[in-house]
């Protein structure tokens, strides 16, 4: 399938692994020029990309107002943004009672702010645009309430409202610009995957034992019952980036591997 992403230019924050560099590569491999971003490395990650397309490294820190700025303008400065994927984010699973005030403020300006100052920038511009989509890479924790990482979870349903309040200012625009959430469920990012040998390998386990276990005893309603693939998000991802997805708008896109069993 043709995903007419040729030439489009894209922004996904936080890219330089993880989902977000699975949904940069994917995109790069659909034709789009790709700005990939993060605090510090991101040279070295575009150099690894390049063979894939045209990928542009911004180094920077979105969860610091000044640097977002700058970003914001550096990511202007390569041509028109077509598409915005706020990806940026951080979790740490903590008992709620031990969450300082602290790390509730790092929680919300990484997570959230880093996606209204980026929408905020580029929104109004893209209202003028004929085509332009942004995406928010929020969670199932969103949705869920995660006992194990409050704080985590509340930035993930902020991301999802922020998404649909800012589609329905698209209503009678008469452009085609979308706002959408995808909800990925537990992926093998590279850290997922460190956690999991190491404790498979703690307790004498298999990997294959272990994750087996862990979707039993932790995520019983988990239908996949296994870890998502960053690939298989990416995919997700790049099929609401493109001109394909016009009628999906203001949605919270479950890919999580049938985790939430409502139906709304």
């Amino acid at each position: 399938m043709d995903l007419q992403l040729d030439g489009k230019l894209v922004f996904v924050s936080g890219s330089t692994k993880g989902i977000g560099r699975a949904i940069a590569e994917s995109l790069l491999k659909e034709g789009a020029r790709v700005i990939i971003n993060g605090r510090s490395g991101t040279d070295q990650v575009a150099k690894d990309m390049a063979s894939l397309g045209d990928v542009i490294a911004v180094d920077g820190d979105l969860s610091a107002a000044e640097d977002s700025e700058r970003i914001c303008r550096e990511i202007e400065s390569h041509g028109q943004l077509d598409v915005l994927i706020n990806n940026m984010g951080i979790f740490n699973p903590k008992p709620f009672a031990e969450i300082s005030d602290e790390e509730w403020r790092q929680f919300f300006d990484v997570n959230v702010l880093s996606t209204v100052r980026l929408s905020r920038y580029f929104f109004p511009k893209m209202l003028k645009q004929d085509f332009a989509r942004i995406i928010n890479i929020a969670s199932e924790a969103g949705m869920r309430g995660l006992e194990s990482m409050v704080h985590y979870s509340m930035t993930k349903g902020a991301q999802i409202v922020i998404g649909r309040g800012m589609a329905n200012l698209t209503k009678g625009t008469g452009t085609n610009i979308t706002v959408n959430s995808v909800l990925p469920g537990p992926t093998l990012t590279e850290g997922v995957n460190q956690w999991l040998k190491d404790s498979a390998a703690g307790q004498g386990k298999t990997e294959a034992q272990f994750v087996s276990e862990f979707f039993q005893e932790t995520e019983p309603d988990s239908l996949l019952q296994r870890f998502i693939k960053p690939e298989e998000i990416a995919a997700v991802v790049a099929f609401i980036a493109s001109p394909l997805s016009a009628a999906i708008n203001g949605a919270s896109i479950k890919a999580e591997g049938g985790l939430i069993k409502s139906i709304v």
